[in-house]
């Protein structure tokens, strides 16, 4: 029975597929050392049938590519003789008062606001739109219920708001002079169009074709046959990888293992579970990978893994050997290795 995995899973075996680690603990057991033979039966990997996607870009997302870049040099640029609107962004000075008596937190001087972005508590930000520069006003609100510092949460509180500037968005237009002024290739919207519409198809190739060679992997790996059990170093390996990425994951939304379990209804117990189920499903994953890299004969030039190097450290304004002590040769093989099956797999398949 196949398993369904949550997005933030999804993520984790995405990452796990394609890291391929295969080492654990003291390194006295690697996907290196073993005969992949023994754990799995390969089924058809070559001849794999998969679906194309429409590469081809229309009008509207050039338009669309076109505006958010219009919007991405949008420059604030100050109005005069009209009250502010929805839309516009004011600087203001305000005081707020629960009971006449000024809080923390509650007063500021310069502070600009963006009318319509909700940014303060409902009712502010309607209160400023009408006021026009040098405008004092006080706001009657009352915070929320469950407003996030409980010594204010509904509490009824006096704004005094001051507007010292109000200006509005101003988004260039597409033009052969903005053009010029962004690009170094394009002096023209026309030559800029045809260069956003081929960026836009070679992501659209480079999406698909990352799309075809994960299913095409899954495919391989479904027709092949386990004769013998994952091993439990494998599956434990992977199981704590699960475990720890998932957590640090979670880490950058401000969450905790508790707070994930209660948020999820999940339990430590049940998380083990998951793990270990991955780590089994990632380990035949990893095996079959092994298994068609030998019998197809594959393998990894020193100059390859130099190249890998090299390429990834100047992506990243690195150097090749910080980059060889973040990622062990050992690692970065069996990605490579998984690399060129997934690109055997592709070059092999019937794609319709």
């Amino acid at each position: 029975m196949k398993k369904h995995y949550s997005g933030i899973v999804m993520i984790l075996i995405i990452a796990a597929v394609l890291s391929g680690c295969g080492t654990i603990g003291n390194g006295a057991a690697s996907l290196d050392t073993i005969n992949p033979d023994k754990y799995v039966k390969l089924g058809q990997y070559k001849g794999l049938t998969v679906s194309a996607d429409d590469v081809s870009v229309s009008d509207e997302e050039i338009q669309d590519n076109l505006d958010s870049t219009a919007a991405y040099y949008t420059e604030l640029v100050p109005v005069e003789g009209r009250a502010a609107k929805e839309g516009d962004t004011v600087n203001i000075d305000y005081e707020g008062k629960i009971d006449g008596v000024s809080f923390d937190g509650g007063t500021a001087q310069g502070q600009d606001l963006k009318l319509g972005s909700g940014s303060f508590i409902a009712g502010f930000e309607d209160g400023v739109v009408g006021m026009k520069v040098g405008d004092t006003k006080d706001l009657n609100l009352t915070f929320p219920a469950a407003y996030h510092k409980p010594e204010l949460a509904g509490k009824d509180v006096v704004f005094t708001v001051t507007v010292n500037k109000i200006s509005e968005d101003s988004v260039p237009e597409i033009t052969d002079e903005f053009i010029k002024g962004i690009s170094e290739s394009c002096e023209t919207v026309d030559e800029y169009k045809e260069y956003v519409r081929e960026q836009l198809s070679e992501q659209k190739k480079s999406s698909t074709k990352a799309r075809q060679q994960a299913e095409l992997l899954q495919q391989a790996v479904d027709n092949a046959e386990l004769i013998k059990d994952v091993p439990e170093w494998l599956v434990s390996q992977n199981a704590a990888e699960y475990k720890e990425s998932l957590l640090s994951y979670i880490s950058q939304f401000g969450m905790d293992a508790s707070t994930y379990f209660q948020q999820t209804g999940t339990s430590e117990a049940e998380l083990g579970r998951q793990a270990n189920d991955y780590g089994r499903e990632i380990g035949k994953s990893q095996l079959v990978v092994a298994a068609i890299s030998k019998a197809e004969g594959l393998e990894l030039t020193d100059q390859e893994k130099e190249s890998y190097y090299a390429d990834y450290a100047s992506s990243y304004g690195s150097d090749a050997e910080t980059i060889k002590g973040i990622i062990p040769e050992g690692e970065l093989e069996n990605y490579l290795l998984q690399q060129k099956v997934m690109d055997l797999l592709y070059e092999e398949a019937v794609i319709k």
